[in-house]
This record gives structure tokens, sequence and C-alpha cells, in this order.
């Protein structure tokens, strides 16, 4: 199912997250019935929401325009849907079905948002692919290590004196 309205999107994104509309609309310092109305469409939420919700979600502030904003440039184009879009919200839709399937449910029940989509795109890679990905993974975390031992010797040093 692809969703290709602010409404929908909203609804969507809120429940991948399993977060609730008391939840967001706090996020947001509104009331719930205030951000029901941006899940049914009867109020477009204002720029600073939209944004606000961006950062909550952890997805472009263009994902939430796109789905707003009307151009005006000619009706060819403003009636196009934009391809991009398009296979974010099937993307979305397809992450949706995947972590509330009955066998999968038990993997996602305890994970973060962040965790949930890492584990999701993993898990549709083929096995070279997520070796490639761990063997990053160690070496970023390696990396890291080192930086941080070589800070901590660096400031040791300059405390001595």
């Amino acid at each position: 199912m692809a969703n290709n309205t602010l409404e929908q999107y909203l609804k969507d994104l809120r429940k991948s997250c399993n977060y609730s509309q008391e939840f967001v609309a706090s996020h947001l310092n509104i009331t719930r019935q205030t951000y029901s109305h941006y899940e049914t469409g009867r109020v477009i939420p204002p720029v600073n929401s939209l944004y606000n919700l961006a950062k909550l979600y952890g997805v472009p502030v263009e994902n939430f325009l796109d789905l707003v904003v009307t151009y005006n440039i000619n009706m060819d184009f403003a009636l196009k849907p934009q391809d991009n879009r398009l296979d974010m919200t099937e993307d979305l839709s397809f992450f949706i079905e995947y972590i509330n399937a009955p066998e999968n449910s038990k993997k996602f029940k305890f994970l973060n948002r962040w965790e949930r989509q890492f584990l999701f795109y993993f898990l549709l890679m083929d096995k070279r692919d997520q070796d490639d990905i761990l063997t990053f993974m160690k070496v970023k975390y390696q990396n890291r290590s080192k930086e941080k031992k070589l800070a901590n010797y660096v400031k040791k040093p300059a405390e001595e004196q």
C-alpha cells in the first residue's frame, strides 16, 4: 500500500515507532485532539510542527513538505507523483508490514526505532552484504576506541604538568 497523503504518512510513521498519538502530541506541545486532526486530514500541521515531526522520526523534512506543498511550476509537474517519494512511502509500508508480521514481531518488540530500522534492512540483505556491514561496524568501533584512547593519553600528560 503506497500512501501518498500526509495523514497516511503521519499515521504510518507513528505506528512504525509504536508511538501513541498522545506521545507525539506531547512532543509537539499540542493536544492529542489536534494531532488526531493532523492524521485525519482535518488540519494541515504548521511548518514548525512538520520540522519537529521530522526530527522525532529521523526523516528529512522534505518528506513532509512534498506532501503538503503544492507546486505551481506547471500542472504536469504538480500532478505527477515524485518517484523518490513513492519509493520512500512504499518502503515505509513494507517496513511496517514486516515488523508487524507475527513471525517477526518478537524480534522487533523491545528494539528502539533505530535498532528496528537497522535490523529490518540488515535482514533484507544477502549474507555477503551482511558480512560487509558487520566488518565495517567492527572497523568503525575499533577506530573510535583508538581515537578515545589517544584523546585520553593526550589529556593525561597535560593534566600532570
